[in-house]
């Protein structure tokens, strides 16, 4: 991994680190401010739900940069390998798509809540702000999605392997299942 790989990696990590560790403190805050002194403040939940929403939606690419997200491999791990390889392209493109169009829509949420001047109620901050977080967690999937893919490209020499007919260790894949 490039050093600005790890840099990108470390900002993400942090940013959505602190988002969402900031939002479970102010929940803490909230519920000693509620149950402890009998006196609940009237923006602590707002804050504490658009910290923790930015903190998860921070981590979608954090997430999908580990391998985190959920996968079905019931089918995966049985077909030969260069069949593997097109499902990762394939899947890698839907995946920018989706970004794409998850991106693009957040933009026009952010842009119609900008024109119209909505003010969130308990704090009096403009929505737009609460709604930034949209366009940026899609630009960080895609960012991620298009590495992903440029790393299949890169593995793209070792899928012509040989495939042994006869039982034995060479015909199983990395999960021990035979082929």
């Amino acid at each position: 991994m490039g050093k600005r790989n790890k840099v990108y990696s470390l900002i993400e990590d942090i940013a959505a680190g602190l988002f969402l560790t900031g939002g479970l403190c102010f929940i803490a805050f909230e519920v000693v401010m509620r149950y402890i002194f009998n006196s609940p403040t009237t923006w602590g939940t707002e804050v504490s739900t658009v910290m923790v929403t930015w903190g998860i939606l921070l981590g979608l690419s954090v997430a999908l940069r580990d391998k985190h997200h959920i996968c079905v491999d019931l089918l995966y791990v049985i077909v030969p390998k260069p069949l593997r390889k097109a499902i990762d392209y394939f899947a890698g493109i839907i995946g920018v798509l989706f970004s794409l169009f998850y991106t693009i829509g957040g933009v026009m949420i952010v842009l119609q809540t900008w024109r119209t001047g909505q003010l969130s109620m308990e704090t009096g901050v403009p929505m737009w702000i609460y709604y930034t977080v949209i366009p940026i967690s899609g630009s960080l999937l895609i960012i991620r999605f298009i590495g992903q893919l440029h790393e299949e490209w890169k593995k793209r020499d070792n899928t012509h392997e040989v495939i042994y007919l006869t039982p034995g260790k060479e015909n199983s894949d990395e999960y021990g299942n035979a082929f």
